[in-house]
């Protein structure tokens, strides 16, 4: 008994120790800088909700150094789509961008943090009046990402004053940490850029998109570290690349002079806009054939609708991945970008993005009549399809071509869209998701049983 009763008080004796154990709170108990560490692996929303949990955490948030992303773009897509009138639109955005400014101001006054991740700021509109001040806060936080879109995607009823609202950078900033800048509808100057490569040591993106300031570039200079270059909507006059380890590059816009005077590790070109036309009839000039014969992927945007059938061009047998984005009107031929797929026998992954622009005449005796086999291609991805004659010919007349065919992955996306945060694309799919089963059902007889279809 007596031997029964020790044990007895020993086990009880554990149990009270086990219970006191489990109701520490050992988290709390942790120094500041390993809780800070710990938050900044949540989103700064879900670090701010730590703030009710005691008095001991209701600042910790306020160390968070993280990526710091506000992004509007969902709320404003969803107002688009609400049935009510334009002015009650334009009055509950209004009243959202100033809710949206205030909590961004007020959450850059409380972060105590030394260093961050990232700092993203998407808008519709933005605030010209506020540039040079995030910025700024970005250069002392010591950001490595910087990414301000202002973009106007989703409010229509501001397009027409989008020329008189502009967000312009006019000066730049010391940023020795920052890896990623991209800048979407600011304008910005050749001396605020150039400014920025010489300033920012370990920069590697540079992605600029819609300046209107922007004319001429020189992308040089020692110990250039710069990997991807996405100059897109800008209309530059002369470009000058002499950069060793520019791996991507990306131009969407009007006709201009590009030198790439030194790109030996460029593997991954885009070309769109006036630019991608002129290229396209004259890819055997000796300079452009040079890049072009460089890269293992190419992405083309076919501006001109309805252009004259592309003849004797180079046969690119490097590029394994191409991506075309052709502005289609809806029952029109594609006799352009047939003759287009005939300069690249070896590719392996296609992607077809069709941008719709109008209704057209639908021509329904149109034959897609692919010359070459695909024997290489594995994986077809399309978006923007909307069961169209024309395209639905011109894919079955790839089916057929490419023996080999793995996979055919349909996207609801529209390209314009591709920009977007994640959560925005996941709506836009969801909100599309059924029409394009509809519209792949047209395919699903021609697609061979042994490659796999999807909808994403």
């Amino acid at each position: 008994m007596a031997q029964g009763k020790i044990i007895a008080q020993e086990v009880s004796r554990r149990i009270v120790t086990w219970n006191r154990i489990e109701k520490r709170d050992i988290i709390s108990t942790m120094p500041n800088e390993i809780i800070a560490n710990v938050l900044s692996r949540l989103t700064l929303k879900e670090a701010a909700r730590t703030s009710v949990l005691s008095t001991t955490w209701r600042y910790q948030w306020t160390y968070f150094s993280g990526d710091v992303d506000f992004d509007h773009s969902l709320r404003t897509l969803l107002l688009r789509h609400e049935n009510v009138g334009v002015l009650t639109k334009c009055n509950v955005f209004v009243r959202d961008w100033e809710r949206f400014m205030s909590r961004l101001q007020h959450v850059m006054k409380s972060l105590k943090c030394h260093s961050m991740q990232g700092l993203r700021i998407c808008m519709d509109m933005g605030n010209p009046w506020k540039m040079a001040e995030w910025v700024k806060f970005a250069a002392q936080k010591n950001v490595e990402t910087l990414d301000l879109d202002f973009s106007y995607n989703f409010m229509e009823p501001f397009f027409e004053i989008s020329e008189n609202i502009r967000n312009v950078l006019s000066r730049s900033f010391e940023m020795r940490a920052l890896r990623v800048l991209r800048l979407a509808s600011v304008d910005v100057s050749r001396e605020i850029i150039e400014s920025f490569l010489a300033s920012c040591p370990v920069l590697e993106t540079l992605c600029i998109r819609g300046s209107k300031s922007l004319e001429s570039l020189k992308v040089q200079g020692e110990g250039l570290r710069l990997k991807h270059l996405e100059l897109v909507e800008c209309h530059i006059l002369y470009l000058d690349i002499c950069a060793e380890n520019l791996m991507t590059f990306t131009y969407t816009g009007d006709y201009g002079k590009l030198n790439f005077e030194t790109v030996p590790s460029l593997v991954e070109a885009s070309f769109g806009g006036k630019y991608c036309n002129y290229l396209l009839s004259n890819m055997d000039d000796v300079e452009l054939y040079g890049v072009l014969s460089q890269v293992h992927v190419l992405k083309l945007e076919l501006f001109i609708l309805y252009g004259e059938i592309l003849e004797d061009l180079p046969v690119l047998g490097n590029v394994r991945q191409l991506e075309l984005r052709i502005r289609h009107r809806c029952g029109g031929q594609l006799d352009r970008t047939v003759s287009l797929l005939s300069a690249f026998p070896s590719i392996s992954v296609l992607k077809i993005k069709f941008m719709r622009t109008t209704i057209w005449e639908v021509d329904e005796e149109w034959k897609a009549n692919l010359k070459h086999e695909y024997a290489n291609l594995r994986e077809l991805e399309v978006s923007g399809y909307r069961r169209d004659s024309c395209q639905i010919e011109l894919l079955i007349s790839i089916f057929k071509k490419a023996p080999n065919l793995n996979r055919i992955v349909v996207d609801p996306l529209a390209s314009m869209h591709v920009q977007r945060s994640a959560d925005v694309k996941a709506s836009i799919r969801e909100r599309q998701r059924d029409m394009t089963i509809w519209y792949v059902d047209a395919l699903k007889p021609h697609v061979s049983p042994s490659t796999q279809l999807t909808v994403l």
